[in-house]
């Protein structure tokens, strides 16, 4: 299992990170990762077969099927608000082992290691916090191949990497006003 987490952090050492806090929090995150982290980030199901068979371009046919198992795996917080504790967003959204969001996205602009294979979320609260765009966030995050077929951007509520109350507080994070990744 050591190679298997070797293998993720080579993967993980490949996005080019530039030296910072993230790099450092990456660099424990492999260390400390063990078995269970190198098991989400290296298993397939049954839809990420399908993905892999039709090379992430699934046939038309398929999809409507496909984005309906894919939005029937998402789970909300028990209490049922879908935006949380910013702060604890924050943590979730730095960790490496959970929303590791800087491997793809900029967040807070004071961060200076980031990639960009995913849009910058800076500013992503002006979007407001009507209903529709918190349960539309909410939902991404947990499971984004609900809207988009084989995205690349990973389903980290249902691989385990955080509970549905830390995907309200990755929302909260996103949206509120008070976060880092809104204030100006």
């Amino acid at each position: 299992m050591r190679k298997a987490v070797l293998a993720v952090g080579l993967l993980f050492l490949g996005l080019g990170l530039s030296q910072g806090p993230f790099r450092a929090r990456l660099e424990a995150a492999i260390q400390t990762g063990g078995e269970a982290f190198a098991q989400v980030m290296l298993s397939q199901d049954k839809a990420q077969a399908l993905c892999t068979q039709y090379r992430d371009k699934l046939p038309p046919e398929l999809v409507p099927a496909f984005l309906a198992e894919q939005r029937a795996l998402i789970k909300y917080p028990a209490s049922g608000k879908l935006m949380g504790d910013w702060k604890n967003g924050e943590k979730v959204f730095t960790d490496p082992k959970r929303g590791n969001c800087y491997a793809c996205h900029q967040g807070d602009p004071r961060e200076v290691a980031y990639g960009t294979m995913g849009p910058s979320l800076t500013g992503y609260g002006s979007r407001g916090q009507s209903e529709a765009v918190v349960r539309y966030t909410y939902e991404k995050i947990y499971n984004a191949w609900a809207f988009v077929p084989c995205s690349l951007m990973y389903r980290g509520g249902v691989h385990g990497l955080f509970t549905p109350e830390e995907t309200a507080d990755l929302v909260a994070y996103l949206l509120s006003p008070e976060s880092p990744i809104n204030r100006r």
